[in-house]
């Protein structure tokens, strides 16, 4: 079974940014982003759109990064 936010994680790797930078990026504490990685609770609409544009997601692939196991 894959880890919750697979995605996003590798995504992170990509830029070479640690969960702790993303936090800062996203304005939030870096434990309320391990409980938004661990999927304790959502990403808003504010840290998905401060991350997408940091580790270039586009709109259209939020989906594929902050909300895993929802079906279109």
């Amino acid at each position: 079974m894959r880890q919750k936010f697979f995605n996003l994680r590798v995504k992170l790797l990509e830029h070479d940014m640690t969960q702790e930078e993303a936090a800062k990026i996203a304005g939030i504490s870096p434990s309320a982003m391990v409980n938004r990685m661990s999927g304790r609770y959502p990403f808003n609409t504010w840290e998905v759109q401060r991350l997408a544009k940091a580790l270039d997601i586009a709109p259209t692939d939020y989906g594929k990064y902050f909300f895993p196991g929802v079906s279109a």
